[in-house]
């Protein structure tokens, strides 16, 4: 029970009390007047009410200001805006008071409801501090230089890697990627959208960092680094179902095998031979062994039961094509959640033309079973490969792979824990004769990565870091620890109301290990890469420029169901109104006002 509540039932108990008092005093005394005995009544509940009014007063709403916060990169002129100025430890402009953070800052100002942000945008320090509060956000423009790149995942020894990325205010820039040993591996201009993919191998295992190196021109603009992790026991493990022996199952073994899959290869030869590896039974226990399953159409629906049961359990799948479908087999498409647009016959598929490095690599193999007849040709040969006319799509189909003409070629889509992607390309195999076996790396590299069984229990990295910088692991376990490059341990602290997260501020920058315990209690080492405070500043802008946009586009608690911030009001003119109204009742109840006074004999 409230102490307002409180005293309004004891108010309530003596306006009842004094009722009852004037009520047998009316009827002890006949000749009391009516409109004395009214008013006396009337004015017990309003002096009582009064007095509940002085001690506890009524809110009154507060108007609430702006407050303009100066983030990293803010203008120098912004003190001469007017208004009230705060600047956070990520910027110094003179004349402005400087906090620490934006929960200070609020604090001393706790009449603001709207704050108006100027610069990158609000670290993850502040954005929590904002939550309530309505945000005023104009970015500013991208510095020239990266503003996103996506490291590669764990990766086998000798396995081949994309890193991609974004570049901003650079249209003509071309990327680098810059191995350990400080050898270019590969090369590429930036397209339209300022959008890259560079491509290189890794080696031994270990922990290692490759470059990626800005260019404008001849002049260098940005590098940075990109952690590669090279497992040995990273291996995926690759199932391989053919419905017969064939080239396209031939190099696509050869190639899986050369990347680090463990693969193993099912065909059927007719009359119930099988060919490949020790034929192995198509059930829950052994799919649960493998990573991800490519099969075709052939075998599908043989092993289609077994298959879609693993795939709900978190199994990759890729369906792909051995020629037209027909009636069957575009239905089998369509129950996994894939509609196929166009005719079932066969098309080209539109192909890059062959650059001089990769005819030059092809000419290099004359004289092996696999290079083709026509090798020592002068003009670069693209070859002529088949796909499915009809286009894969559907609600949430994700297109993965298109030609050069902007034809899907592969879609995926999620189905229960795993997910199931569909290739309609019959001859991709004619890539790798021809100088395009990148191109066929990538395309099967992207399938299988984007399908492939995650890793259980593996603790979450909300993206990149940086020394200072707060860092978000998720899915950890209660004995959770960080060993820094230098050998130092910091305990982590998860919050089991925020799903097992925590934060962390590096120190130093580097290879970081993160301890964890799984299930089973063995440990598990998770390495994660802190990049230096001065490094990639670009992506961290337009981190902290597209997170402080969304706070924008929220609509804060108070605005969403109406309120408006209040604060209680002075209590003097009420305790005054009641100190008056009780004086003048003591002086009416005492008064002869309203009485028959008697008359005395002279």
């Amino acid at each position: 029970m409230t102490p307002k509540l409180i005293l309004a039932l004891i108010l309530t108990a003596a306006v009842l009390a004094a009722w009852v008092r004037l009520i047998l005093w009316r009827r002890g005394a006949p000749a009391f007047p009516l409109w004395r005995f009214v008013v006396l009544i009337g004015v017990q509940p309003v002096w009582a009410a009064l007095l509940f009014l002085g001690l506890f007063p009524p809110a009154l709403p507060v108007a609430g200001g702006t407050l303009t916060v100066l983030t990293a990169n803010a203008p120098r002129t912004a003190a001469a805006s007017g208004g009230q100025s705060v600047a956070l430890p990520e910027v110094a402009v003179p004349g402005v008071e400087r906090v620490p953070d934006l929960g200070t800052a609020l604090r001393l100002y706790p009449d603001v409801r709207r704050i108006r942000v100027l610069g990158d945008g609000l670290t993850a320090r502040d954005r929590d501090a904002a939550g309530g509060l309505a945000v005023d956000f104009t970015p500013t423009a991208p510095r020239p230089g990266l503003i996103s790149l996506t490291p590669p995942a764990r990766i086998a020894p000798g396995m081949r890697f994309q890193t991609g990325g974004q570049v901003a205010g650079l249209p003509g820039a071309v990327v680098d990627l810059v191995d350990p040993a400080g050898r270019v591996t590969d090369s590429q201009a930036v397209d339209a959208e300022g959008r890259f993919t560079v491509s290189g191998t890794a080696r031994a295992a270990g922990l290692v960092t490759f470059g990626v190196r800005v260019k404008d021109g001849q002049r260098v603009v940005e590098q940075a680094d990109v952690p590669v992790r090279i497992e040995a026991d990273a291996k995926p493990r690759l199932l391989i179902l053919a419905g017969a022996p064939g080239p396209e199952v031939k190099y696509l073994r050869r190639w899986a095998t050369d990347a680090g899959f463990t693969v193993n290869t099912q065909m059927s030869a007719g009359g119930g031979v099988q060919l490949g590896d020790p034929a192995i039974a198509i059930n829950a226990a052994t799919l649960r062994q493998f990573d991800v399953a490519v099969i075709d159409d052939r075998s599908w629906p043989g092993a289609r039961p077994a298959v879609l049961a693993a795939v709900r359990d978190g199994l990759g799948l890729v369906l792909r094509a051995s020629g037209p479908l027909d009636g069957a087999g575009r239905a089998s498409w369509r129950s996994l959640g894939f509609a196929l647009t166009g005719p079932d016959v066969l098309s080209p598929i539109a192909l890059p033309a062959a650059t001089d490095a990769a005819v030059a690599r092809t000419r290099s193999g004359i004289g092996s079973a696999d290079a083709p007849a026509d090798a020592e040709m002068g003009e670069p040969f693209i070859p002529e490969l088949s796909r499915l006319a009809a286009i894969p799509g559907g609600a949430d189909a994700v297109p993965l792979i298109r030609d050069a003409g902007g034809a899907t070629l592969s879609a995926w889509r999620a189905v229960g824990l795993g997910r199931v992607a569909v290739f309609t390309g019959v001859d991709s195999y004619g890539l790798t004769l021809t100088g395009h076996g990148a191109l066929y790396g990538d395309w099967w590299s992207g399938m299988l990565a984007a399908v492939a069984r995650p890793s259980a229990g593996a603790p979450v990295v909300t993206g990149p870091a940086w020394v200072g910088d707060r860092l978000t692991l998720c899915n950890l376990s209660a004995n959770a620890r960080v060993q820094s490059p230098n050998g130092a341990a910091a305990t982590l602290i998860p919050d089991p109301a925020a799903g097992g997260c925590a934060g962390l501020w590096p120190a130093a920058s580097g290879w970081h290990l993160l301890r964890t315990t799984d299930a089973r209690g063995a440990e598990q080492i998770s390495p994660l890469y802190v990049q230096p405070a001065d490094r990639l500043l670009g992506i961290k802008a337009a981190r902290d420029r597209d997170a402080t946009l969304m706070l924008g586009r929220k609509p804060t608690p108070a605005a969403a169901s109406g309120e408006v911030r209040t604060q209680p009001g002075p209590s003097w003119p009420w305790l005054l109104a009641w100190l008056l109204l009780g004086g003048g009742l003591w002086w009416f109840e005492r008064s002869n006002l309203g009485r028959a006074v008697p008359k005395t004999d002279q």
